[in-house]
């Protein structure tokens, strides 16, 4: 802030003075009568006003002007950077002009956690309906059929730690059984006390055999041995998830017996989910299953998952109660369950 002294004859003298050197936005800070004159020798009095201004406040008219022009200019510039940014990415996102009925979509599917780009390819195939954006999402969704993995020999259960595999492969084995499907328990999870604790409940529960096994190399022996029997259903850890993921690859290559089912977590975000699912040998996967539907806000990362990792579903996990809380899903509720219904 510039301060300075000012006289005048007259007060209106002094704030002319003011107003000529400092403008109009000068703040007047004090005034007094004072002697004219040099040295205050002569006996005529006069008024000596005290007025400050912001330092901001001083520059030149021309230097206002010349910082208004700069702003322009770099404004026009960006403009002409978005522009060129809509028409290079116009290629690969078929638009990006929605019509007004259709923001109201786009943004139903954004709220629910769908990735924007797949939002726009499917706002750009639907009609301006909510049953027309249900039936495009319900071809995109590819769904298991629920005889294929009852039919199969054995079904092995993978994923990261915390997923909920134990407890949604007992959910399973209770449908199975519940379909007069017999089964029998594998677990490679041999360091958990709990989950062993917890398999071995279930199979007191079914009557059922439970074997824990320490390497992926023993566990072809026991699935041969009991295929004709009973479908073996496998628990594996998720602290050794790649390892697993790379051994059964070796031990059962391109077997269409052996089912891989990936639980994913639907309380993760899609990166999230993502990192873990290319962390493996995820070509051996033939199923996906998400768990954890009961705690999750939003589920446009199924949509996302299914189309990112091109596999079909087969589970969806809606709770912790066992046997109760797992459904095998159809298009029609996983479409529903995306745009935010029932």
């Amino acid at each position: 802030m510039k301060m300075k002294k000012f006289v005048g004859q007259t007060f209106k003298e002094a704030i002319d003075l003011v107003k000529k050197e400092l403008g109009p936005d000068a703040i007047i800070l004090s005034s007094k009568s004072v002697k004219a004159g040099p040295f205050g020798i002569l006996n005529k009095d006069a008024v000596e006003v005290t007025a400050a201004i912001d330092d901001s406040a001083l520059v030149k008219p021309s230097e206002a002007q010349s910082e208004k022009d700069e702003i322009l200019k770099e404004l026009r510039s960006l403009k002409d950077e978005i522009g060129f940014l809509k028409e290079t990415l116009r290629p690969i996102v078929p638009t990006l002009r929605i019509s007004r009925d259709k923001k109201g979509i786009f943004n139903l599917l954004i709220s629910q956690g769908v990735d924007p780009q797949f939002a726009m390819i499917i706002v750009e195939r639907a009609k301006d309906s909510i049953e027309s954006l249900k039936n495009v999402i319900k071809k995109d969704i590819k769904v298991q059929d629920s005889e294929s993995y009852t039919d199969s020999d054995a079904m092995i259960f993978m994923g990261p730690s915390g997923a909920g595999k134990t407890t949604t492969m007992s959910k399973i084995a209770y449908m199975m059984a519940a379909r007069r499907k017999r089964v029998s328990l594998v677990s490679l999870d041999h360091q958990r006390i709990g989950s062993i604790a917890a398999l071995k409940d279930l199979s007191r529960h079914l009557r059922c055999q439970l074997r824990v096994i320490k390497n992926v190399s023993e566990l072809p022996r026991l699935i041969y041995k009991d295929a004709e029997r009973s479908t073996i259903l496998v628990d594996t850890p998720g602290y050794a998830y790649k390892n697993i993921s790379r051994d059964l690859k070796d031990f059962f290559p391109g077997n269409s017996g052996i089912k891989r089912c990936y639980l994913m977590d639907s309380t993760m975000n899609t990166n999230t989910a993502l990192n873990y699912w290319q962390n493996g040998c995820s070509d051996t996967i033939d199923t996906i299953a998400f768990t954890k539907l009961d705690m999750a806000t939003q589920y446009g990362s199924l949509y996302n998952l299914s189309m990112l990792t091109g596999r079909p579903m087969s589970f969806l996990a809606t709770g912790p109660d066992v046997p109760n809380d797992i459904k095998v899903p159809n298009a029609d509720f996983l479409a529903n369950l995306i745009i935010g219904g029932v």
